[in-house]
């Protein structure tokens, strides 16, 4: 086995360790229903309805949901003034970016955006160890226009623009 591979099953274990564990399995006496992973369209993790097995976007969507979870924790610790519980979300936020860069290391412009994320999530760590809700405050919102740019661009990368869009569009690429 290869460093690589070695770094790339610890980060997952402690990830998966981390902030969650298997879904909790039904009993036999309950049908089993086929389920996807949970999804940001589909949080509920509902039937897929034609039948296909979840692919990567799906799989990366359920950490996106993680990171959702998480920002939405820091929101409600600076509305509380519970600096604990922003550091703590915080934290957590930088292990899921540290494992999600991992995997998504081979796009630049990704990595220029966790960088970003990650820059932003130190500072609301040292905010919140400074007790500072303005400082703090800053911070979120900036994480917040750094989670909109990201999905911004990786929705600018999934749809290629056509001859018409670009001519309605004189910034498009």
């Amino acid at each position: 086995m290869t460093r690589q591979t070695i770094a790339l099953i610890f980060v997952l274990t402690v990830g998966i360790l981390t902030f969650g564990t298997a879904p909790k399995r039904s009993s036999a006496a309950e049908p089993q229903e086929k389920s996807s992973p949970p999804t940001i369209d589909n949080p509920s993790g509902a039937v897929i309805e034609d039948g296909t097995e979840p692919g990567d976007d799906e799989t990366m969507s359920v950490w996106m949901e993680k990171k959702l979870t998480h920002s939405q924790a820091i929101l409600r610790g600076l509305a509380m003034g519970d600096f604990a519980e922003v550091k703590h979300n915080a934290g957590r936020l930088k292990v899921l970016n540290r494992i999600e860069g991992f995997v998504r290391r081979k796009n630049p412009d990704y990595r220029a955006h966790l960088n970003t994320f990650s820059r932003v999530i130190s500072e609301i760590e040292r905010q919140a160890d400074n007790e500072n809700i303005e400082g703090a405050t800053l911070a979120f919102n900036q994480l917040t226009v750094s989670c909109v740019e990201c999905h911004k661009s990786l929705r600018n990368d999934e749809s290629p623009i056509t001859e018409d869009q670009s001519n309605q569009n004189p910034t498009a690429k």
